[in-house]
């Protein structure tokens, strides 16, 4: 039978929630023989942990569009030479673009734009079907007015109820074309590998992240001082694992704090788990997200979880605040309660922990893998 031939677009592969997500919905079709699959990025993938698994896997097809590594998606934070390089990088990309490069790729029955319409310029003169996963906010939809892109693609996937309901209301003349898909989780896998995780000793919080403006770090590393202050500085540590291009930034922000000795970045992990399951808790501080990929690892490794109450996916995974601690986004004292709450026994974490821990199933990969296979069929 002939296999399906899918091209999953993302503009790079970084170590963070969509790109685990996709590794793992990648590991799902593949276990279903029925599908040849791409995988188009920007420019050439550098992670380790992902060029580990593509040359294990190659069957996959990897094909960067924009090589250039100076013309990347990494771009100088000297604002003169970054605008230098967005002229450069936009007339760069233009050209191949005119030259129809994409096409390289093979002859594809469906294109994926796994994140949110980043292929846009890329697929406007592609005719196979066209599918676009939404890895944000509905706040995030709407400001950037990216329905003007909808009438290029065939299917949108959103991550959560609470966007699919908000954007039918919305955008009723678009209501056919939008589905919700939660990300897929192998709970036993994500087991498996946080009992070989290292594990470090004695108290501590865990923040899982791509150190970026976005993830709203500086609310995490400012609650944690307060915590620490107002119970008497006792001995517990903020592990900050992840890495991204406002790391320097962060690190002489907590150098700066009373409870820098007690805050230690790690950088990014191939296998964070260890740290989530010992934890006291793990923090997400996100202005906005879609579906938080670490909220739903950390439950599945049997951990609690504080988190922003930002749009659209914290509320929806936690249960309303029954499987986990909710906060206003940006809200340093809120957080810094919550932490003193979980550190001081004041919340009843154990039935936090089975409330979110029932709910896994709506996650689980084969249950995902279906909904997917669905959406991905070659009829338009």
């Amino acid at each position: 039978m002939k296999k399906t031939r899918i091209a999953f677009c993302v503009r790079d592969m970084k170590i963070g929630g969509v790109e685990s997500v996709l590794i793992r919905t990648l590991d799902a079709l593949l276990q279903t023989q029925k599908f040849e699959i791409f995988v188009i990025t920007y420019s050439k993938i550098k992670e380790q942990v992902y060029t580990d698994w593509f040359a294990a896997h190659p069957d996959v097809h990897v094909y960067p569009l924009y090589p250039a590594r100076f013309l990347g998606t990494d771009l100088s934070h000297f604002f003169l030479l970054r605008i230098v390089q967005h002229w450069c990088r936009d007339l760069y990309r233009w050209i191949l673009r005119l030259r129809n490069k994409i096409r390289g790729a093979g002859d594809i029955d469906i294109f994926v734009d796994y994140y949110n319409f980043s292929f846009n310029s890329e697929f406007r003169k592609i005719k196979q079907k066209k599918v676009v996963w939404w890895h944000s906010s509905i706040n995030n939809f709407i400001s950037g007015n990216y329905i003007k892109y909808m009438k290029n693609y065939d299917m949108l996937v959103a991550l959560t109820d609470g966007f699919v309901d908000e954007f039918k209301q919305l955008y009723p003349e678009y209501a056919d074309k939008v589905v919700r898909i939660y990300n897929p989780l192998d709970v036993k896998k994500i087991s498996v590998q946080s009992d070989a995780a290292a594990m470090p000793r004695g108290k501590y919080f865990c923040c899982v992240s791509r150190l970026y403006a976005d993830k709203d770090i500086p609310t995490v590393l400012r609650a944690f001082d307060i915590f620490w202050n107002k119970n008497n500085r006792p001995n517990v540590k903020l592990f900050i694992i992840g890495g991204g291009s406002f790391r320097d930034r962060y690190e002489k922000m907590a150098a700066a704090l009373s409870v820098a000795d007690h805050v230690v970045f790690t950088g990014p992990l191939a296998n964070p788990f260890g740290y989530m399951r010992g934890a006291m808790a793990n923090i997400l501080s996100s202005f906005s997200e879609g579906l938080p990929t670490v909220l739903i690892e950390s439950v599945a490794v049997g951990g609690i979880n504080i988190s922003s109450d930002c749009k659209n996916g914290p509320r929806e995974i936690l249960y309303n605040g029954a499987g986990g601690l909710l906060f206003s986004p940006g809200n340093v004292d809120e957080l810094a309660g919550c932490m003193s709450d979980v550190f001081n026994g004041a919340v009843n974490v154990r039935k936090m922990k089975k409330v979110a821990r029932d709910g896994l199933r709506r996650f689980d990969s084969d249950v995902i893998t279906k909904q997917i296979m669905n959406v991905l069929k070659s009829d338009v």
